[in-house]
């Protein structure tokens, strides 16, 4: 199957900092980290299955490595510390990977990527106080794919947010 050939192309974020000051972040701006060399490999393995499926069935396949994807790097995300700007990249990152499954499949795949958006949403805060302007009775239209419970968790993330900030939110 293409699963266990996607895995080591998600996994290169295990070695990835996100705990990223002013000099890194210009210098992820020049020599992207993740997105160009994942985005290579996958295609590379979807080439082998495009000439070989019906479009219906290809467009099934790219859902099921989109979901793939995002699961396994929720679960990389989850052993990081990031600091507000590693969740400025790390957004980057999640829309590049967006971009890239939106143009090679005719079916939406933005929803697969929600909790992965939300959490990268959740890292580019300045202030732990700042989520309560998107949470809630403040989130208009949107619907939240995190519970109370990974927001908090999500937030811990960030290494300059005090544990007592994020405990002390009411969401």
């Amino acid at each position: 199957t293409i699963l266990p050939r996607i895995r080591p192309l998600v996994d290169t974020l295990l070695n990835i900092n996100y705990e990223l000051d002013e000099q890194d972040f210009a210098e992820n701006e020049i020599n992207d980290p993740f997105v160009y060399k994942f985005a290579m490999g996958v295609d590379t393995q979807f080439k082998s299955y495009k000439g070989s499926l019906t479009s219906n069935n290809f467009d099934m396949l790219v859902q099921h490595v989109a979901q793939y994807v995002t699961r396994r790097i929720e679960q990389i995300i989850v052993q990081k510390k990031f600091s507000q700007l590693g969740g400025l990249q790390l957004d980057k990152d999640i829309r590049g990977l967006v971009n890239f499954f939106s143009r090679i499949t005719q079916r939406t795949v933005r929803d697969k990527f929600a909790r992965l958006s939300q959490t990268a949403s959740l890292l580019s805060l300045e202030k732990v106080a700042e989520v309560m302007e998107y949470w809630g009775d403040q989130s208009g239209s949107l619907t939240w794919r995190l519970s109370k419970k990974e927001v908090r968790g999500v937030l811990g993330l960030r290494s300059d947010f005090l544990p007592s900030d994020i405990q002390q939110l009411r969401l």
